[in-house]
């Protein structure tokens, strides 16, 4: 009408424009993820029942999504130049509990995973007798295998329990292997491509605090290497920082 046609050539704006906008989500804190220790990582595998009980160490030593492990076949096998794994698709269920279908990773780029030693074996008895086109750890009645029925089958949510630990997810499992990994030494550069990240920056943002956790192991790991006695001073005339300077 005229009056639309008004405020159009005035300039002028009847709507609140900002109104669909949605409040920053600044503030809210990431859940960080929880991990075990080699030692619970061993206790809650013997809590769980069954052949896929085993499983637990592949998730806690190599670091993978639950629907990268579900969309391994045992084609997917590399040995060059040592035992590992080729990672290229997911097996993920529509709507969070639906129908299971097969999708790229989540980064969009295929990786390799070396294996382990304790891991080598596990997926060799997997490997056995099948042909490189089927699922490396399939269901039951064949095809891929679903994290929830996993998760019943091997009593996960008893298991939890078992080793005091009801909090943990199957998810959390791959923020173990990142410890252990990064525990071990590996560099994070190293870390990142296990994981799949597209940056080394991104596995420090998750995962920094697990370094500086380590810093005061390895400073306790260098006390004692210049050969000073504990009742030194360090500015003592000839003592320790003197040697240090030469």
């Amino acid at each position: 009408d005229l009056s639309c046609r008004l405020r159009w050539r005035t300039g002028r704006v009847m709507v609140n424009v900002a109104a669909a906008a949605k409040a920053p989500t600044g503030g809210q804190a990431r859940r960080e993820g929880r991990f075990l220790d080699l030692d619970e990582v061993l206790a809650l595998a013997q809590a769980c029942r069954g052949p896929y009980a085993e499983l637990v160490y592949v998730l806690a030593m190599q670091g993978l999504r639950w629907g990268e492990l579900a969309g391994l076949q045992v084609g997917d096998r590399v040995m060059v130049p040592g035992p590992g794994l080729r990672l290229s698709r997911a097996v993920l269920a529509s709507n969070g509990g639906g129908e299971l279908y097969v999708d790229t990773l989540k980064n969009k780029r295929a990786r390799t995973v070396p294996l382990v030693p304790a891991v080598v074996p596990i997926v060799d008895r997997w490997s056995a007798g099948k042909s490189p086109g089927e699922w490396l750890f399939a269901a039951p009645a064949g095809g891929p295998l679903r994290e929830t029925n996993k998760q019943r089958s091997v009593s996960w949510r008893d298991a939890k329990v078992t080793i005091g630990r009801p909090e943990l997810r199957v998810h959390d499992l791959r923020h173990t292997a990142a410890s252990v990994w990064l525990a071990s030494g590996a560099d994070p550069k190293v870390v990142q491509r296990v994981l799949g990240h597209a940056t080394a920056a991104m596995t420090m943002d998750l995962y920094g605090h697990m370094i500086d956790r380590n810093l005061w192991d390895a400073a306790q790991r260098l006390g004692g290497t210049t050969g000073a006695r504990p009742d030194e001073r360090p500015d003592d005339e000839g003592g320790a920082l003197a040697e240090s300077d030469h």
